[in-house]
């Protein structure tokens, strides 16, 4: 039983859940997924010729190659290595950096000539110019050596990346109440399969889609970029045996949809009003992004809005994973215990991994809610 979605599970568990962050400091939670630099080739489409590659290790160890051209003009490459060094929450939000990679300019020499025979390896040496590399996005770098700089960006492959969260997912949301791995002060992940339709907005046939904010939105909630592009997450099928999705869009946004209160400016709407998750990616600011809103669908157009409280998640995508650092905003509108509902606090981790798109969840008890 998830203590978010049943609040009278005991005064002990609220008590417990109240003394056990009387002295927790900060507001992130001690363990959110890592942003990581995305493994790709990156170029700035403002000056051609030149870009890097990187790669990542588990342990986020990362190894930039630079390829670029000396005074001459004839081709050359420099390396840059070290350990990842991660923006604290705080800091992310504050700038909008990642992570960094602190490390010197290597230069290579001695090497194998393409059309010689090996001999010896090449010799390396620390260059005099000052580097500071810098992600604002897994998918976006900010390179500056010397006097030169270059903004960035991975390669596109087939799919560009406004379209990437398209496609079918394995979900996972966690909310992280306290560091501490005790069972009754954390929230249990949830998984599920999630399915997101490329480019079409909330609504089968799309429909034109309003998205404005509840008159008592709390002050930190703010509607996405304009011109920021909406995926529809699809709904679950009714309970049938074999293959099925339980609940209004899954059992991941379960906790979710218990901590959120629906805006009431869409309860006299003919077609009913309820909760739903609303993916967005814009463009411009490389930015990702899911949110909770109320929804109502009209005869001709689907009408979302967000507020009064949210739990917004900050999207970090690469073409085969999504990191998503939930921030919850607003008041506590639905006596969610102390210890989870900090307002501005970032403790609630989404992943996504990407799944062949004919998989489908099912159930070993068909027709039972799980």
């Amino acid at each position: 039983m998830s203590p978010l979605r049943n609040w009278a599970a005991g005064s002990l568990l609220v008590l417990a859940l109240s003394s056990a962050h009387a002295a927790r400091s900060g507001n992130q939670s001690d363990a959110l997924t890592a942003l990581l630099p995305a493994r790709a080739a990156y170029f700035d489409p403002a000056k051609s010729g030149t870009g890097v590659a990187v790669d990542v290790g588990a342990d986020g160890f990362v190894f930039l190659t630079y390829y670029g051209y000396d005074t001459l003009g004839a081709p050359t490459w420099y390396a840059i290595q070290g350990p990842w060094t991660p923006s604290n929450e705080a800091q992310r939000r504050a700038t909008g950096i990642i992570g960094r990679l602190n490390q010197p300019l290597l230069y290579a020499t001695g090497g194998q000539c393409i059309t010689c025979d090996f001999t010896q390896g090449p010799s390396a040496q620390v260059s005099p110019l000052p580097v500071t590399v810098a992600w604002t996005s897994p998918r976006h770098l900010e390179l500056q050596i010397g006097n030169q700089d270059w903004h960035m960006d991975a390669v596109e492959y087939a799919v560009a990346d406004s379209n990437l969260l398209a496609g079918t997912w394995q979900l996972t949301i966690s909310w992280d109440g306290d560091s501490a791995p005790d069972a009754a002060t954390s929230v249990a992940a949830r998984t599920q399969i999630m399915k997101v339709e490329p480019g079409v907005a909330f609504g089968h046939p799309p429909l034109p889609t309003n998205v404005s904010l509840d008159a008592n939105a709390a002050p930190s909630i703010t509607l996405p970029p304009p011109g920021s592009i909406a995926f529809t997450v699809d709904q679950v099928a009714p309970c049938a045996p074999g293959p099925l999705r339980l609940g209004q869009y899954g059992d991941a946004f379960a906790d979710i949809f218990s901590a959120i209160q629906a805006s009431d400016a869409l309860a006299n709407f003919p077609s009913g009003a309820y909760l739903a998750p609303m993916l967005w990616y814009d463009a411009a600011t490389r930015r990702g992004g899911l949110d909770v809103v109320t929804r109502a669908t009209g005869v001709d157009t689907t009408t979302l809005v967000l507020g009064p409280n949210n739990i917004h998640f900050d999207l970090y995508i690469e073409p085969d994973h999504v990191v998503g650092h939930g921030i919850v905003q607003g008041k506590d509108l639905k006596k969610v215990p102390s210890g989870y509902w900090l307002p501005d606090a970032t403790m609630l981790n989404l992943v996504m991994q990407r799944v062949p798109d004919s998989l489908s969840e099912r159930s070993i008890y068909p027709c039972q809610l799980y």
